[in-house]
């Protein structure tokens, strides 16, 4: 460790905790839904070495990992990042943006970008929560706490996508917070949901499987507008994830984030650590046979 690191350290020891509550929490959100672009974000948000976001003036008891899944969606994500920066920074949080994209050409995989990311994240850094986020869904309440407790958190309980409530009972889509050890305890997402659907059940599954049980915002809190878009022709409806559904409890030790199985190149791009991520498709034809 350098002398500038362990000073570095020292002086945010020196600081005090920020509060439970921070200052004007309630004051209401301000969807900005205008385009930026990377480049735009990076003059508007100047970040830390490593893009990491500190809260100033206090120091807060978890570090966030922000880990998007992403492909084909520039607008998306621009527009959630100029909306998602303030939001964290108004909450105090001590975080860092990972967004994993899938390198171009097959089908998108959001549960194997989610794993990569992940994977990426844990090596990168001490990370002691992980917040999985959907590029479409922007938080509409200030008070909707990024932040890890007990058992995992459903933080997009009302997408407007929905009408604002649950599709169905046991949905854990768009957004949820997990620290990094009960991800590892259930092996992450599995990696064989290729195109839409099915993976975000299969991981609900997992977390039941193991005894987690899913604690829910309240709607009036998880409350997220849903940018629109139309049909992603590399992401069409998933044929087999019924199937795979069916056999989801058997394949939890052998598909997940331990079998991942993916090269990754990290880059520090504006206000994120992107991750592109290119996929050995022919290993996970073969996993799938299995």
């Amino acid at each position: 460790m350098t002398n500038a690191t362990t000073e570095r350290l020292f002086n945010m020891m020196l600081l005090p905790t920020c509060p439970e509550k921070p200052p004007n929490i309630l004051e209401p959100v301000k969807l900005n839904l205008t385009n930026i672009s990377l480049d735009e974000l990076q003059t508007k948000y100047p970040s830390h070495p490593g893009d990491r976001y500190r809260p100033e003036g206090c120091r807060t008891g978890q570090r966030l990992a922000v880990v998007i899944p992403y492909r084909d969606r520039k607008q998306h994500l621009g527009i959630l990042l100029n909306n998602l920066i303030p939001f964290l920074k108004k909450q105090q949080a001590d975080f860092t943006i990972f967004v994993a994209e899938q390198a171009p050409g097959g089908t998108f995989n959001r549960g194997l970008m989610i794993n990569a990311g992940v994977a990426a994240a844990l090596k990168a850094d001490n990370f002691t929560c992980l917040v999985i986020h959907d590029v479409d869904l922007i938080p509409e309440t200030s008070d909707n706490y990024y932040r890890c407790r007990k058992n995992p958190l459903h933080l997009s309980t009302a997408n407007a996508k929905f009408d604002y409530k649950l599709p169905y009972q046991w949905y854990v889509g768009g957004n949820v917070a997990i620290t990094p050890s009960q991800y590892k305890r259930i092996n992450g997402f599995s990696n064989l949901y290729f195109g839409w659907g099915g993976e975000d059940d299969d991981f609900g599954q997992r977390m039941a499987t193991f005894g987690l049980r899913v604690e829910r915002n309240p709607y009036v809190t998880g409350r997220y507008y849903a940018q629109s878009h139309g049909k992603d022709k590399g992401n069409p409806i998933n044929p087999k994830r019924n199937i795979l559904l069916g056999k989801a409890v058997g394949r939890l030790k052998t598909d997940g984030l331990l079998s991942t199985h993916v090269n990754t190149t990290v880059s520090h791009r504006s206000v994120v650590t992107l991750l592109t991520v290119s996929i050995d498709t022919q290993f996970y034809a073969r996993t799938a046979r299995r």
